[in-house]
């Protein structure tokens, strides 16, 4: 397209598209990140009893996220080795 003083061009985007190795690779990360089924279940449990008001949804949100924290720092240094 030509207009005066101005010209403008454009281009299709050049996508691949990914291959096994690459559909492995993200689903091996997705999966690493995903709790496990006990966590899972303790978080499902938080929901469940402040969707019913056994207890304040602040509360389950905080015991949520400190263990979330604990088995973060847990999983590190499992990974990081003995310190």
């Amino acid at each position: 397209m030509h207009l005066p003083f101005v010209t403008a061009q454009f281009h299709a985007p050049h996508l691949r598209m990914p291959d096994q190795k690459d559909l492995t690779s993200a689903a091996d990360a997705v999966r690493e990140r995903l709790p496990s089924r006990d966590q899972a279940l303790f978080y499902g449990a938080l929901a469940a009893g402040a969707a019913f008001s056994l207890i304040e949804w602040p509360v389950a949100l905080a015991i949520g996220a400190g263990n979330a924290l604990v088995q973060r720092h847990l999983h590190e240094q499992q990974h990081s080795g003995p310190a």
